[in-house]
């Protein structure tokens, strides 16, 4: 995959000051945007959040007071408490600056400083998914490439939203969980445990990502039980906290608040360019990263079809959920836990145009800040017109 004509691509670039660069971008957002709301939970976060708050300060799983709070409502489950169909795995990943906090600050839990907190930790993990990305994006593809593919996936998509600006959501943690599990599969030294248990932490993330365990099937064989054995161990406490919730773990939350797949009609077109938040048209640059799967990887091409079947598969999914359109998002976020496998993608077909049509670094860094500067500029049109 490593070309000889990539060595003339001009100086190396510093992977110390493009880290350095994009942090102080996703942390001068985040600040920014929860400085001018003074908050940072609200919409889909609110839901994750009261897990998190109503286990460690009430110490139950009765969200009726965190509901008042933050003026919501969710019906009542069969147990007799009001419904929380989001996911634990984002209450689970804060914890551990949660727990600090409240050990220096005490308070209602519904302080400032605490929802300052959890953001912070997500636009941590979100950098530290950028950093797995980049030490896997090494096996594939020389240095220049995975640095000019690192800035493209978090600056001109909307990573860049949802790592920064809207950071108390699962979509950065989704980031994180599916970089590190990208590292993992793609490692010489395979450990199933740990692969399993990563894929656990997706499926507490966001459930419908376990998607993600087709890419065990290139390295299956009859040790695959480790994996299969630590994924069920980790997603055990989802499957208790829908036992508490709902008195039953055979029902999934949302089929019973009336949402459902609808496979015969998937809504595809409108998933990618939907003029509201389709993908590709939001992020543009993924268009080149579908086209970078069209050409084989070298030595790596037995990853190319399993890492483009799980692109598929979401595709389909997304587009067969009854709310297809995502609600108020920004550039199809159900997307955002796939971007490791869209940077791949893009990885590949940077280096197949720099060395089939000789194009200089400088031209490639050029087009790519376009594409970051789109990115920059459609930010403030969606906030403004969010309600």
């Amino acid at each position: 995959m490593k070309s000889s004509h990539s060595r003339r691509l001009g100086p190396r670039v510093n992977a110390r000051m493009l880290f350095l660069l994009i942090a102080a971008v996703y942390i001068t957002g985040f600040f920014s945007h929860a400085l001018y709301l003074k908050k940072t939970v609200y919409g889909d976060g609110i839901f994750y959040y009261s897990w998190l708050r109503s286990a460690v300060v009430d110490r139950d799983a009765d969200f009726e007071n965190e509901y008042r709070f933050f003026r919501v409502s969710q019906p009542q489950t069969p147990s007799g408490i009001p419904g929380n169909k989001y996911s634990i795995g984002p209450a689970m990943l804060w914890s551990p600056a949660y727990l600090t906090l409240r050990a220096i600050v005490r308070g209602t839990g519904y302080e400032f400083i605490y929802q300052l907190a959890i953001g912070v930790m997500s636009v941590l993990y979100a950098l530290t998914g950028l950093v797995l990305l980049y030490r896997t994006l090494l096996r594939f593809f020389n240095r220049r490439i995975v640095s000019l593919t690192v800035i493209g996936i978090a600056l001109a998509t909307n990573l860049l939203f949802y790592g920064s600006v809207d950071a108390v959501n699962s979509h950065a943690l989704s980031f994180f969980a599916a970089s590190l599990f990208l590292t993992l599969v793609t490692e010489s030294g395979i450990n199933r445990y740990a692969i399993g248990a990563v894929l656990g932490l997706i499926g507490l993330i966001r459930p419908q990502d376990l998607i993600y365990a087709v890419l065990v099937l290139p390295i299956a064989d009859k040790r695959v039980w480790r994996s299969l054995v630590a994924a069920a161990a980790v997603f055990l406490p989802q499957v208790a906290a829908w036992q508490i919730v709902y008195g039953s773990v055979l029902v999934h939350p949302y089929f019973l608040s009336g949402e459902s797949f609808q496979f015969t009609r998937p809504h595809i077109a409108g998933v990618l360019f939907s003029g509201t938040n389709g993908l590709l048209l939001w992020s543009p640059i993924l268009v080149f990263s579908l086209i970078g799967f069209l050409s084989h990887f070298g030595k790596s091409d037995r990853w190319r079809y399993p890492l483009l079947a799980v692109l598929c598969i979401s595709i389909v999914v997304v587009a067969s959920w009854s709310t297809w359109w995502q609600g108020a998002s920004y550039g199809g976020r159900m997307f955002v836990s796939y971007l490791p496998i869209f940077a791949i993608g893009l990885g590949n077909f940077l280096t197949r145009v720099s060395w089939r049509e000789r194009i200089g670094e400088r031209l490639l860094w050029g087009g790519m800040s376009l594409f970051v500067l789109l990115n920059v500029f459609l930010l403030p049109v969606f906030l403004l017109s969010s309600p």
